[in-house]
């Protein structure tokens, strides 16, 4: 097997010498050295043993291995097929990995792979990197040429591995993991997984709540095909990302998410499941939700009841960010005279809104976050949202959530009294794509003058007309504030 290129060299000092020990990088001490080479495709850093005597060996004992088909199929490009290539890759991961130190713990084990419906060899490696110790597994599946969908049978010998902390999994397409039936995982401490499709609703909770030290959970792009409840319970897990978007009837849209995780700290979701609950999450500090889907697409019950559970879930955290379609659920809530709902511990506020429908929703937030200090507005255009009911509503002088309709001109009125964040808390305000419309420039206004210890206001702005002319009008706003400085920024090109 030819890996070692012909005129590859290392530039020498040019203190007379010519030996290896006029080096610079060969004298580095080894733990340096490998830690440079750990950014290195293995495949280069045996290309680099034939440039030094002291590197001949160096690829058995390092203890990061990179295996990447695509660097590899790079060395011989239009020289093998697809079939020759996969099987080279193989030959040359099974040479690396049989050439090892086993005195050497292996620290991460990186792979790219077209792995076929019918080859078991990714699971021989697995087993060659238990047997060393392996702490961290980075797998990127694909089934190349290959029309047959993947799928991976997690193996027993990775599920019962003594050094694993951190496993990521990513497929693409989309393919099947299938999951143990057994505990395991002891020491594992994170897991990412995406583009993986889950069958089994009870296995994936089973397979989740095994996993005794689990402080880190994604789930990137995944499909949780015909699940009613997707019910995560780990009692150390801190960090959640739950990412399924997906159209109407897929992803988690007739799906109920159970968040039962006592030390959860940050939790991302994006989608739109039928319910969301944290029972025992009194510790969560960090909520960004993101539906993918308008209101209309609910009743209003489902609207009122989605929203109840996740504001009991979300009242005591400190930093809260939402998308526009949330704002649309959430309009429908705290319009309630009974609804109580307040964010008393909320610092950070970020949403993404549309000027032209969510004022009112952002007034409300506003008004239930007393103690809010910092607050981002991300303005969308109804234009964004291309052909569907979102552009539409542009025609329309009412806002339809959840087939309740809610007029426009009511939405966009600014409240005459004050608001105690503004009065009392909140020092910066960044507002993001702003095109200084009618609407925009009010907010600005409202915030301007009642922003008392208001210290820092940043626009960032599209691209529009007579831009001078606008940052005029909005200097002349009156302020209540002596202290709060505007930044205007350009529209990034």
């Amino acid at each position: 097997m030819a890996v070692t290129p012909r005129n590859c060299k290392i530039p020498r000092t040019s203190n007379g010498g010519g030996d290896d020990d006029d080096d610079r990088l060969s004298c580095l001490p080894e733990h340096i050295i490998h830690h440079i080479f750990s950014f290195l495709d293995t495949v280069n850093v045996v290309r680099a043993s034939s440039v030094s005597r002291k590197w001949r060996y160096l690829f058995v004992s390092m203890p990061h291995l990179n295996f990447n088909l695509v660097t590899f199929w790079s060395l011989r490009r239009g020289e093998w097929s697809m079939q020759t290539l996969n099987e080279k890759f193989k030959d040359f991961v099974n040479w690396v990995l049989l050439s090892q130190n086993w005195s050497v713990d292996i620290q991460r084990f990186y792979l790219i792979y077209w792995k076929i419906h019918d080859d078991n060899t990714i699971y021989r490696w697995m087993n060659v990197l238990v047997r060393q110790n392996v702490q961290q597994i980075n797998l990127i599946l694909s089934p190349g040429i290959s029309v047959t969908p993947l799928a991976l049978e997690l193996p027993l010998c990775i599920v019962n591995c003594e050094s694993l902390v951190d496993l990521k999994i990513r497929f693409n397409p989309y393919s099947v993991l299938k999951l143990p039936e057994f505990p395991g995982f002891t020491l594992l401490k994170s897991l990412n997984l995406s583009k993986a499709e889950f069958l089994d609703s009870m296995l994936l909770e089973k397979f989740v709540s095994s996993c005794p030290v689990l402080e880190s959970l994604t789930m990137r792009n995944c499909n949780f095909r015909d699940f009613k409840i997707l019910d995560i319970a780990a009692p150390r897990l801190k960090n959640l990302i739950i990412d399924s978007l997906a159209s109407a009837g897929e992803g988690l849209f007739n799906c109920e998410v159970i968040v039962a995780c006592p030390s959860l700290v940050s939790f991302k979701l994006l989608g739109t499941p039928s319910g969301l609950s944290f029972p025992s999450t009194n510790g969560l500090q960090n909520v960004f939700i993101f539906f993918n889907h308008e209101p209309e697409h609910r009743t209003v019950e489902e609207g009122h009841h989605l929203m109840d559970s996740i504001l009991r879930g979300i009242c005591n955290i400190k930093v809260l960010k939402l998308s526009a379609a949330f704002l649309g659920f959430l309009l429908l809530t705290v319009a309630k005279p009974e609804c109580s709902a307040a964010f008393y511990n909320l610092k950070s506020l970020t949403l993404l809104v549309s000027v032209d429908e969510s004022d009112q929703s952002t007034i409300q937030l506003l008004n239930r976050s007393p103690n809010l200090e910092a607050l981002s507005i991300i303005f969308t255009r109804l234009e964004d949202w291309g052909d569907n009911d979102m552009a539409l509503s542009a025609t329309r002088p009412t806002w339809v959530i959840c087939g309740k309709s809610i007029p426009l001109t009511d939405s966009c009125k600014m409240p005459n009294e004050d608001i105690s964040c503004l009065t009392y808390h909140l020092k910066k305000v960044e507002l993001i794509d702003v095109a200084c419309n009618k609407n925009e420039l009010e907010l600005v206004k409202f915030l301007l003058n009642n922003g008392h210890v208001l210290q820092k206001m940043s626009i960032r702005g599209r691209r529009f007309e007579n831009p001078d002319k606008i940052i005029s009008k909005v200097m002349m706003f009156p302020r209540s504030s002596p202290d709060v400085v505007l930044t205007f920024y350009e529209p990034a090109i």
